[in-house]
């Protein structure tokens, strides 16, 4: 089983093709030596989280998908949420309704 960093670093190297970059480009990007980011890289060394944070937004992406290869599927809570509204509204416009009637 890979560990932490080397799924990291498998990850970032996939983005990296996948986006047409250089690791030099993501190195600077994030306010990372070029050296120091090769270190990591070919030493697989988890960088510290502030540092993978910047990489992470270089790269348009989530720390939580670079460690882990898959990011949380919100589309279902988005969806319930979606289609609650129309009832939630109604809710509410009889509540102005008797608060209304209160008055």
């Amino acid at each position: 089983m890979k560990d932490d960093a080397s799924i990291f670093w498998g990850n970032v190297k996939k983005e990296i093709k996948s986006q047409n970059t250089t690791h030099e480009w993501v190195a600077k990007n994030s306010g990372i030596s070029f050296n120091t980011f090769q270190g990591w890289i070919s030493k697989e060394i988890f960088p510290r989280l502030n540092e993978a944070i910047r990489i992470a937004t270089s790269l348009n992406t989530s720390v939580e998908y670079l460690a882990s290869g898959s990011v949380r599927d919100n589309n279902k809570s988005i969806n319930i949420i979606c289609q609650s509204l129309p009832k939630i509204q109604e809710h509410l416009e009889l509540i102005k309704q008797a608060a209304k009637e209160l008055r």
